[in-house]
């Protein structure tokens, strides 16, 4: 008897001491001078008399497991540290730092982060910061993932000049492409829309993996990556840049932002590039790369007041590209010589707002709305591709949030309170796409209405799930229902495991999205009725923080496969001679696993180091085979040193072999062989700094490593040999370059 009653006693004991933890969010800011709110990015917040803690996001954000109610203690330098009261999970929490100097003069010494993965997110997302955008020259989207193992970027072929993106090991336009959080870059701008988005412009770019949000569409089959551009909460009021390379490319920007009253402020962009050098390294008589003009300009504009908030981007350019052999640029007669030529204008308007209500500030409304115009007319050789795209995308979503069991007295199970986040909208999407090969009539037009619900559940302290459907009705696929599902579960502080499924679609355009088939003499052969790219993805990943040897290091390890339901096939293999484009019959699949490190040695000396394989498998030919033109495996390592006022940045990636498409029907003199070697690259770049400039010197292929024939037949170029798409590797050489910034 004695025993069990000191069972029962150490039982209560126990139970007494024992609560379940449940999430809270906030945001931290700062007060500036005058009197406005800036959110403070790394913004110490624990809880008070205990080492239990976290840091704010990149938007002075933050989420932290409390056992309710509590008190946090909210830090930051050069502001008077909080006591904030935590009495449930309701609401967002919003604390504002008065500055509280205590000296004189005050020398805040800090390493802001090149590369880190968001804690808070259910959707495992790695964010290359501003800081990290100046390792490498970063011109442009397309080359601005040199020092990212994540994403690889390609040649699509080897006389436009133009890049594209693979992530997964899949094509780019699997990849919903987004511009502060509104889709971009889609349809016609998929071939060329990375050269939109110059590398100054941006604050940030944020890459999932998977599925994402059912919020943002039913595209995403392998993943999201969003840009976030220079803004109020940027650091700087003035940026200017200018780029010069040992070719003789030049590139000019200028960011500026303007303070107009309390709550407007307007951010200008400007970017201009040339290059008119006529440079052919390998000596096949082709430019390796293109002539190139264009202007580009930006207006942002955000507006805050109260409980409401708006921003509204108006983006306009106009681009010209010229390339193909010497001689058409010394005599354009395009009946004699081959060239190309593409003429783009594009102009787009976005605007987002929001409004959070009084009383509740889990419940909002938000809005977008997006107007695209884009306009390509081009030639490649003898064929002519002309295309306009006139685009409307609108949502509309209201946010809220219920306690469960706000009429049930749970407390004598140890239990909280659960907030359940719930989403419901409607989008609308309308593209019409006008496009014509050699005055073959290619038009295209889709009206996609869309119902949209999504729900956000803690049903254990450490555990999220987002349940996400949207059902959308396509004028030409009828009724598209898209699931999707993520979960997080956060092991402790230090360990995360993450886990992602459902399915996404996208409307096959293939001749714009696969431009680089048109620099070729092969005939396109496609079927009329290409149906509704569907897949589904799912991944597993887990992130987990140690110490080691006095050091903190940053282990993940991921894993996807995506499968194809249908899929429009590009096939090469069925004959040199021809390009046949159809629906998947068979088989279409891809395993992509990851294992990445980050880790610092020393304050100013971090090592960012990963493998990956992408293992990707199609039907063509009435053959499974593995996909051509593509290195499924790579690994990588940056190291970046930063001794102040220099800062030292070094990259190396190893790409192994692949498979080339077969060309033993070809004559011995237009032959390649069925595989490409493995090969290596190298970067580097030093930057030196002293008061508000940054000159920076760096080089790209340092080992100037070329893909040798990066074009079949160049010495017959309208003869049936012809191909210039057949690009695995890099074309252009080593390129050195100079530039200057100003902040």
């Amino acid at each position: 008897m004695k025993k069990i009653l000191m069972l029962v006693v150490s039982l209560v004991i126990v139970l007494s001491n024992y609560s379940i933890c449940i999430p809270v969010k906030g945001i931290v800011f700062g007060r500036d001078d005058s009197g406005g709110k800036l959110p403070l990015v790394s913004a110490s917040v624990t809880v008070l008399n205990s080492k239990v803690g976290t840091m704010t996001d990149k938007e002075g954000k933050f989420e932290i497991d409390l056992k309710l109610p509590e008190y946090i203690v909210v830090s930051y330098i050069g502001f008077e540290k909080d006591t904030i009261f935590i009495e449930n999970s309701n609401n967002i929490v919003e604390i504002v730092l008065e500055p509280g100097l205590s000296s004189d003069e005050v020398i805040v010494e800090a390493a802001k982060p090149d590369y880190f993965v968001e804690k808070a997110s259910p959707v495992k997302t790695e964010v290359i910061t501003a800081s990290g955008l100046k390792k490498a020259a970063c011109c442009n989207l397309s080359e601005s993932f040199v020092t990212n193992p994540t994403i690889d970027v390609t040649y699509s072929d080897a006389v436009t000049g133009v890049k594209q993106i693979q992530l997964l090991g899949l094509a780019q336009n699997y990849t919903q492409l987004m511009v502060e959080a509104v889709p971009n870059l889609q349809g016609l701008a998929s071939n060329y829309g990375l050269i939109f988005i110059p590398g100054v412009w941006m604050n940030s770019i944020s890459i999932s993996k998977g599925t994402a949000s059912v919020t943002r569409g039913y595209e995403s089959i392998t993943g999201q990556i969003n840009i976030e551009l220079k803004g109020p909460n940027s650091t700087e009021d003035f940026v200017f840049n200018n780029y010069l390379n040992d070719i003789l490319r030049l590139e000019g920007n200028v960011v500026y932002r303007i303070k107009l009253g309390e709550n407007l402020y307007l951010t200008n962009f400007i970017h201009g590039n040339y290059f008119n050098k006529l440079v052919d390294h390998n000596g096949d008589n082709f430019l390796d790369l293109p002539l190139n003009r264009q202007l580009n300009f930006l207006e942002r504009i955000d507006f805050s007041i109260r409980n409401f908030e708006s921003r509204t981007l108006i983006h306009t350019l106009i681009n010209n590209s010229k390339s193909g052999q010497i001689q058409y640029f010394k005599n354009p007669d395009f009946g004699e010589y081959w060239g190309s030529n593409v003429d783009l204008q594009r102009f787009t308007f976005t605007t987002k707002n929001g409004y959070v209500f009084d009383g509740n500030r889990n419940t909002s409304i938000g809005t977008i709305i997006s107007l695209t115009h884009h306009k390509q007319n081009s030639s490649f050789g003898k064929r002519i591709y002309n295309a306009e795209q006139n685009s409307l995308f609108a949502t509309f979503l209201w946010s809220s949030s219920v306690d469960l069991f706000s009429n049930v007295d749970r407390s004598e199970y140890g239990e909280q309170k659960s907030a359940l986040n719930f989403t419901f909208g409607f989008s609308y999407s309308f593209n019409r796409y006008i496009q014509y090969l050699d005055g073959v009539d290619l038009t295209e037009l889709e009206s996609v209405p869309g119902i949209i619900t999504e729900f956000t559940y803690n049903p254990l302290r450490k555990l999220q799930i987002i349940l996400g459907t949207r059902v959308d009705f396509h004028n030409k696929a009828s009724r598209l229902f898209t699931p999707r599902i993520h979960l997080k579960y956060t092991i402790d502080d230090n360990n995360t495991f993450r886990l992602s499924f459902g399915k996404g679609y996208h409307f096959p355009l293939p001749i714009s999205e696969n431009q680089n088939i048109l620099v070729s003499s092969r005939e396109i052969i496609f079927s009329k009725d290409l149906k509704m790219e569907e897949a589904w993805n799912f991944g597993v990943n887990s992130t987990n923080n140690f110490e080691f040897l006095g050091r903190y290091f940053e282990l993940n390890l991921e894993y996807y496969y995506t499968k194809f339901v249908n899929q429009t096939i590009i096939d090469r293999d069925s004959s040199p001679d021809k390009i046949f484009i159809y629906n998947l019959n068979g088989q279409s699949y891809s395993n992509s696993f990851q294992i990445s490190l980050n880790f610092d040695l020393s304050s100013n000396l971090s090592f960012l180091t990963a493998y990956r394989l992408n293992d990707v498998w199609m039907t063509t030919s009435g053959k499974l085979q593995r996909k051509p033109l593509m290195s499924p495996s790579k690994a990588f390592l940056n190291v970046a040193y930063k001794p102040d006022p220099f800062a030292f940045d070094f990259t190396i990636e190893f790409n192994g072999g692949g498979r080339i498409p077969n060309t033993e029907s070809k004559p011995e003199n237009y032959r390649l062989s069925d595989k490409f070697k493995p090969f290596f690259i190298l970067y580097g770049q030093v930057t030196y700094r002293v008061g508000n400039f940054e000159i920076y010197f760096g080089a790209e292929n340092i080992g100037n490593f070329r893909q040798t024939k990066p074009i079949l037949g160049y010495d017959a170029p309208f003869s049936n040999y012809f191909d210039g798409s057949m690009v695995w590797g890099p074309i252009d050489g080593r390129k050195v370059y100079l530039g200057l910034r100003f902040n």
